[in-house]
């Protein structure tokens, strides 16, 4: 999707962590092809229902695969163009442990992703320029839910957000 300049502007003045993208060249690792196949399929599966709840919590401890598992599934999602917006947390990433960031760059991304949520977007964004320095809950309502909601009926497939590492903002 393509935005006018003015609109680019406004969208970058969120200040997204683009080294939170799922794929920035941070360099993160997918699953070895043929690994992991039965969870990653449960997740695709789980992801195009519409039925039950709409997060999917993956935990276990810590080295055992959860961020490759995610970034298997970021890409998977991005080549069926299901992937709205990804962060991934890192305690090495500067930008990428700070947890203000992580509404205004799923906001960012999501505005990418969607025209018309991005112009729902940036008349918020015409109202308050600063709505990415805001609290987290104004955050949420204001770069996230009130436009989201606004342009959801628009949607017809399923659109998915991907939050890696939380523990690690």
């Amino acid at each position: 999707m393509k935005l006018k300049t003015g609109q680019n502007i406004n969208l970058n003045g969120l200040n997204p962590s683009k080294e939170a993208f799922h794929d920035h060249r941070v360099g993160r690792p997918a699953c070895t092809q043929g690994t992991r196949v039965e969870i990653l399929e449960k997740i695709i599966k789980r992801a195009n229902t519409l039925k039950g709840p709409q997060v999917y919590w993956i935990g276990g401890m810590a080295g055992t695969g959860k961020s490759t598992i995610v970034r298997s599934l970021c890409k998977t999602f991005e080549k069926e163009n299901l992937l709205a917006g990804a962060f991934f947390c890192s305690r090495q990433v500067l930008v990428c442990r700070e947890h203000t960031r992580i509404i205004p760059t799923i906001a960012y991304q999501l505005a990418k992703y969607s025209h018309t949520f991005a112009e729902a977007l940036i008349m918020e964004l015409h109202h308050d320029r600063d709505l990415a320095d805001k609290e987290i809950d104004k955050q949420i309502n204001l770069l996230l839910k009130k436009p989201w909601g606004g342009v959801a009926h628009v949607h017809k497939v399923t659109s998915v957000i991907v939050i890696d590492a939380l523990d690690e903002c």
